[in-house]
């Protein structure tokens, strides 16, 4: 819209874009240190579509200019000192409070589960609850199982399937 031979005599802000949620009859800024009224005479054949405008002085648009460096300078700094983990008191016990698992429901749940397991454990025989202990709880592998017990992969493969079947279909 502003050609490079006016450049330097006016520069126009578009009010709307510049600043999200401006409302008012003004949709763009003109700043020259041109009167109104020469503004219009001086470029009403170009700019038609600004009839409606705010006018400002060159003194004026660098306030505004400076201002919204300002602006962008103090939204750099917040968003690199801003821990995404830190502590804002109030809010972070809230958040906490929203997302805990320690409500009384899943407490009770957490412990009607570990009683289900507990039971289906012992359902197992001795050999099945030892072998589902080293793979589990150990991180061995079927064949580490199998080198250690003396005794083929296949079946220390069989029992342990065994023995999640059972698990699995344990009160059902």
């Amino acid at each position: 819209m502003n050609n490079n031979e006016n450049k330097k005599e006016y520069e126009i802000i578009d009010l709307y874009r510049e600043y999200p949620g401006f409302t008012g009859g003004c949709h763009f800024a003109v700043i020259t240190d041109l009167s109104p009224e020469e503004f219009r005479e001086k470029y009403n054949g170009e700019l038609g579509a600004l009839s409606t405008c705010l006018f400002m002085s060159k003194d004026q648009g660098e306030v505004l200019k400076e201002f919204d460096r300002n602006e962008a300078k103090h939204r750099m700094r917040r968003m690199r000192s801003c821990s995404l983990d830190g502590y804002v008191e109030g809010e972070t016990e809230y958040i906490y409070s929203i997302f805990s698992k320690d409500e009384p429901e899943d407490i009770a749940i957490q412990l009607e589960e570990m009683t289900l397991l507990r039971k289906a454990i012992v359902s197992l025989t001795q050999v099945q609850r030892r072998r589902l202990k080293l793979y589990f709880f150990n991180g061995l592998t079927i064949r580490e199982i199998a080198k250690l017990e003396g005794v083929s992969h296949k079946n220390v493969l069989k029992s342990l399937s065994e023995a999640i079947r059972k698990m699995k279909n344990f009160q059902k």
